[in-house]
């Protein structure tokens, strides 16, 4: 397509060359699943040549992919390593809190009515230790910080809400949301799973009590990969009872490990998940953070917001209606259509013939683009829904 005298190209995107062909298709659908780089898929091979030849594996790998890890996710969010507790979802996380926190009858939690399941499940199983959940439902696509004050009651101990709606694509005011829980006191739980990899985040910037994330959508990890971050004094009151066998070795040799000895020292890592040394899924997504981490999370933060820009110019030409945000403040790399029933359904599937991948959820239309994708993907995409019009 020829937009403002330029011939649009698969070359465009910077970080086309860094992946696989995806087989002629174009994936628009990060939100989803995000594909391994090439680095990743190396490190993938790597990992299963040491499963293959077991004495490829060395005793130091076991803390090394690890540590590996942790740093990298560290430097994507402005943390402390010691602070990164490894998981293999959000859900892991948020499984940690809900469980670990010290509840009493009464107790309460908000939720955002339209969120994603993985918000909701953990705290519902909480009603039987007396715990209510009370849901908000904003008034546009994601809670303000208004709605958020006006739904408090004293009885309020947590706020758990995704940074970016999976169904609409609304990202929230984080600075505000924040602040309005750290003035009332109240836990402020982000799930930032479909905002991480494509938006910029540092928790400095933030007052926040826990951050949880997967590692395979806009991160490009395996599936079953994640991580979680928790503010270190709630994390130490946390009733958790983690005794991982490995995390007691670290620092010393897997050639005498007959020390019983209970170690206070661990901080994050004593909430890990179990197999921290889990090289087929961790080695290749620390190779797809580090390819983030060099590309540059600001580059990507705003090439994907360029690709978005023209997918919502685009968008507009066709008769589908755009249901994401369209300012740049509310919006994200997330960007949901919709129209009527017949009309969906017809334009997943004109889509799908013509090599465009994107996802059908909840009756409408989510196109999530990420910094493999160029101006041709959305051209494809945009030529597809045109022969729907028809």
């Amino acid at each position: 397509m020829i937009q403002n005298g330029m011939t649009y190209g698969r070359e465009e995107s910077f970080a086309m060359s860094d992946f696989g062909l995806f087989g002629g298709r174009s994936w628009l659908n990060a939100a989803h699943q995000g594909p391994l780089p090439n680095v990743a898929i190396e490190a993938a091979r790597k990992a299963i040549e040491q499963k293959a030849s077991p004495n490829l594996i060395s005793d130091d790998s076991f803390f090394s992919v690890p540590h590996r890890l942790r740093e990298a996710l560290a430097n994507l969010i402005g943390a402390s390593p010691e602070d990164i507790i490894l998981g293999n979802s959000a859900t892991y996380g948020l499984d940690l809190l809900a469980n670990g926190i010290r509840w009493s009858a009464g107790d309460e939690v908000l939720l955002v009515d339209g969120d994603f399941p993985a918000d909701v499940f953990p705290w519902l199983v909480l009603k039987a230790r007396g715990v209510s959940v009370r849901f908000i439902k904003p008034a546009s696509g994601v809670v303000t910080a208004e709605e958020l004050r006006g739904k408090m009651s004293p009885r309020t101990r947590l706020f758990c809400t995704s940074w970016v709606n999976s169904f609409n694509g609304h990202a929230i005011d984080l600075q505000a949301v924040s602040n309005v829980c750290r003035h009332t006191g109240v836990y402020f739980v982000l799930n930032a799973s479909q905002g991480l990899g494509a938006k910029c985040l540092n928790m400095t910037d933030f007052s926040m009590s826990a951050l949880t994330c997967c590692g395979y959508k806009w991160l490009c990890g395996p599936y079953g990969t994640g991580f979680c971050w928790i503010a270190p004094d709630l994390r130490e009151s946390l009733q958790v009872n983690h005794g991982y066998w490995l995390a007691m070795q670290e620092g010393g040799s897997l050639a005498h490990m007959r020390d019983y000895s209970l170690r206070s020292d661990l901080h994050a890592r004593s909430f890990d998940i179990f197999c921290t040394a889990n090289f087929l899924n961790f080695m290749p997504w620390t190779a797809s953070i580090e390819h983030i981490l060099a590309k540059g999370t600001k580059r990507i933060e705003e090439y994907d917001d360029e690709l978005i820009s023209y997918l919502i110019a685009e968008l507009r030409r066709t008769n589908f209606q755009v249901v994401s945000p369209e300012d740049r403040a509310s919006r994200s790399a997330i960007v949901v259509v919709t129209a009527h029933e017949r009309q969906v359904n017809r334009a997943a599937a004109v889509l799908a013939d013509s090599g465009v991948d994107i996802a059908v959820r909840e009756g409408n239309l989510r196109f999530s683009p990420h910094f493999y994708n160029s101006r041709w993907d959305i051209d494809r995409a945009i030529d597809a829904l045109f022969k729907v019009q028809r």
